[in-house]
């Protein structure tokens, strides 16, 4: 039943979004008001992820599926410009969570475990990008592999559904610190991974 809410949920945004949204935001564009404008995306927005609470699907993953929506209008780049100082509050509010949840006086007798997770997560995931962009994109081998490199961090849904796991009593507490360990160490190691990633490809 999850699944085929979440397949539901994923396909009708992709078809009704266009159809929807570009004409309600061409009506809030007509008024000439920023402020309009901006609390017409931050609905949206809340709408989506009330949605998918209702559903008992996550509030973040309806907030994302909002974001695809609204980045496929042509007006993504005024909302982008409305919603940024949400976005530099929020993203600073959520590295601060993310450090609240880590305990490093838990990780000396576990730190094999978390370098052994890191390095799964980082292969795992270039391999995975890899495929796809060379499957689905036609990429060369080479500029593949680049963009596995690139997007090879665990991300923000990587605490989401931790924190699922968490909360039905799935991982104990140390568990928890060694994937939370591991996965901040992902986001630590991503500027070295995107800086040198032609390096790296042509070792």
């Amino acid at each position: 039943i999850a699944l085929v809410k979440g397949v539901g949920v994923c396909i009708v945004p992709a078809m009704v979004g266009k159809r929807l949204l570009r004409p309600i935001f061409h009506e809030v564009a007509k008024s000439h008001s920023n402020e309009l404008f901006m609390l017409t995306a931050l609905l949206v927005a809340l709408g989506a992820a009330w949605v998918t609470h209702h559903l008992q699907l996550s509030m973040a993953l309806g907030a994302f599926l909002a974001g695809l929506m609204l980045g496929e209008t042509e007006f993504r780049h005024q909302i982008e410009i409305d919603i940024r100082p949400f976005r530099d509050v929020l993203l600073g509010l959520f590295f601060v969570t993310v450090g609240a949840l880590l305990r490093i006086d838990t990780l000396p007798n576990h730190w094999h475990w978390v370098v052994c997770i890191l390095l799964s997560l980082i292969a795992f995931k270039t391999l995975v990008i890899m495929l796809l962009t060379r499957f689905v994109c036609a990429l060369p081998y080479a500029k593949a592999f680049r963009t596995g490199l690139l997007l090879a961090q665990g991300g923000e849904f990587g605490f989401v559904i931790l924190t699922v796991a968490i909360n039905n009593k799935l991982i104990d507490p140390i568990q928890t610190q060694v994937v939370v360990a591991a996965v901040v160490l992902s986001i630590t190691a991503a500027p070295l991974l995107i800086r040198y990633n032609k390096v790296i490809a042509n070792w």
